[in-house]
């Protein structure tokens, strides 16, 4: 999306008329028509100006698709089935910097091991269950509303030791398809998960 269809679909989404936006900016009216139509090119003072009579800080208008906000629907989660009966929901979108997924183990299930390591902190939330975190020789057990924050790159298991389904909420700065074992984990297929808000395409 270009400066000018930026400026103008931040304007209308917020109700701004143009000469409200002239009167907020102390900008022209045919100057700001020029800007949305994308015939004018402002100076970082007029950015500044039309960034303060959106009420939006001028970064907001360089923002593109991926730097937005992006919204998953419960209904439109990515599952994918991952070993041992687990389910991985993902709820982050594609391509940034942090992940975020939710497991549910069922009883006597668990992920990872000896050799599982890779790269990437990790924070676990335990949402329901208990559950048996193995890192090396160290082993804790956490409940509903425990947290935990480990290293990736330190062989580690999350076993499921209740009696009943455990949910897990997960954060990590790793990729997805190491951290859940999972091929068609892989990021680029996740691409058309999720919903952009209206005019982040």
């Amino acid at each position: 999306m270009s400066l000018g269809a930026r400026i103008r679909l931040t304007r209308t989404q917020k109700g701004i008329t143009l000469q409200e936006l002239s009167d907020r900016s102390s900008l022209s009216k045919g100057f700001i028509c020029q800007l949305e139509n994308d015939k004018a090119s402002p100076s970082l003072q007029a950015l500044e100006k039309l960034a303060g009579g959106l009420g939006v800080p001028i970064a907001y208008l360089f923002l593109t698709a991926t730097d937005r906000v992006h919204v998953i629907r419960e209904a439109e989660r990515p599952e994918y089935q991952v070993p041992e009966g687990m389910k991985a929901q993902v709820l982050s979108a594609q391509g940034r910097g942090l992940k975020m997924v939710m497991f549910e183990f069922p009883p006597g299930t668990g992920s990872g091991g000896e050799n599982h390591a890779h790269e990437g902190e990790e924070v676990h939330l335990v949402l329901e269950g208990t559950v048996r975190y193995t890192q090396g020789d160290e082993s804790v057990v956490l409940k509903a509303g425990d947290s935990l924050h480990w290293n990736g790159f330190v062989p580690h298991r999350v076993e499921n030791v209740g009696n009943g389904v455990a949910k897990i909420l997960c954060v990590t700065s790793g990729t997805l398809e190491e951290m859940l074992e999972c091929r068609e984990c892989e990021e680029d297929s996740l691409e058309s998960s999720g919903v952009f808000l209206e005019g982040d395409r």
